[in-house]
């Protein structure tokens, strides 16, 4: 709801494609700037508490972006400082929420319960994105930042009632919290698996999920559509993306993760080119579906695998570095609103296509583990 209220506002203020990138940008580099230092406070705080911390904090800062786009007197760089502001929230939620995954199950069945959250997220992220586009003609922009304010605060509820598994613990003595951090930097650097699984998010980060900018503009300029259009776009993102977790929750335990990865990394890349070709509504949401589908695949996969490829006490720091990957994003949202400047949002998708698939390439090259062909012949 949050994205295409946002990013409908800022077209309304009569902002471009830059614009809305620097909306986007803004929203993400909280994580490039937080990102390690909030997986290191989750490994350190009651993950519980964090959450709801960050939940009534965002209900006020939506309470707060309604009230002020019902004055009439917003503008532009107060839009950007909202989404500034919602992004630094937004950067300490997902470290503990991921690390409190595994706390209330098991590592075993950390793939399944990951997908679970996901799925949850995914889903009701397409209702959230079609309502926003239904919402903003009925009632306007004012009034649905006012019911993201209050879905923001029902998110409260449940994590009050959350208990963890009971389970025997040793006292864990924490080292100083700078320390900590540089611990975190270093598992990028010390360790393949978490290393390789950072560079090639955030190639990712920058090339293909860089396209939720370029939609605004293909909506309202390409497909000649309003924001219920837009509305349905990041909709069926979100389907996508449920389709796609459905599927990684029935996938079987021996089927490797790292391969689907990889080959989910391509087609991420190809669908942003057909994408680029469609000139309706529908079609183009057809073509989102595919998109949704690898980017929550891609998502979960990255986020799981870096759960298990550290010990339990640096789980946070872990989903740190996730969130540090997202927080590349800014570069990718400036460089599509530059694209779309020069080319048009479909000459920005098929170059955003085009990288995100010679990324994809490197990383079948430089990385046996995540070629699925070589890996099944040799097994």
């Amino acid at each position: 709801m949050e994205r295409t209220t946002t990013a409908w506002l800022v077209l309304q203020l009569g902002g471009g494609a830059l614009a809305v990138g620097l909306v986007f940008a803004a929203r993400s580099v909280s994580g490039l700037l937080f990102g390690l230092a909030a997986g290191t406070v989750a490994d350190r705080v009651d993950r519980r508490r964090q959450l709801l911390t960050v939940a009534l904090a965002s209900s006020a800062v939506m309470a707060f972006a309604g009230w002020l786009s019902g004055t009439g007197e917003i503008h532009v760089w107060q839009v950007i400082a909202i989404a500034f502001t919602l992004g630094c929230l937004q950067t300490a939620d997902s470290p503990a929420r991921q690390a409190l995954i595994i706390d209330v199950t098991s590592r075993t069945a950390a793939p399944n319960a990951m997908t679970l959250n996901a799925l949850a997220s995914r889903g009701f992220g397409a209702v959230g994105a079609l309502g926003a586009g239904l919402l903003i003609p009925w009632i306007g922009v004012s009034h649905a930042y006012l019911a993201i304010a209050a879905v923001y605060a029902l998110e409260a509820v449940p994590v009050l009632r959350l208990r963890l598994r009971p389970r025997p613990r040793a006292a864990v003595a924490h080292p100083a919290f700078g320390l900590a951090l540089r611990d975190a930097a270093r598992l990028i650097l010390g360790e393949p698996r978490v290393r390789v699984l950072a560079v090639s998010g955030i190639a990712c980060e920058v090339f293909a999920f860089s396209h939720s900018s370029a939609l605004p503009i293909f909506a309202r300029d390409v497909l000649r559509a309003g924001p219920t259009g837009l509305g349905t776009l990041n909709g069926a993102l979100s389907v996508g993306g449920t389709v796609s977790l459905l599927l990684l929750l029935a996938l079987a335990e021996r089927v490797p993760r790292e391969q689907l990865l990889g080959a989910i990394f391509v087609v991420y890349g190809a669908s942003l080119m057909v994408l680029s070709t469609t000139r309706s509504v529908a079609l183009a949401a057809a073509v989102l579906v595919m998109t949704g589908i690898c980017a929550a695949a891609f998502d979960l996969l990255q986020q799981t695998l870096l759960q298990l490829a550290v010990p339990d006490e640096q789980r946070g720091r872990a989903a740190g570095i996730w969130v540090l990957g997202v927080g590349s994003a800014p570069a990718g949202y400036l460089e599509t609103g530059a694209l779309i400047g020069a080319l048009g949002a479909p000459g920005a998708l098929v170059v955003n296509g085009v990288m995100t698939v010679l990324s994809a390439s490197l990383l079948l090259v430089h990385s046996p583990r995540y070629r699925w062909r070589l890996r099944a012949r040799s097994s």
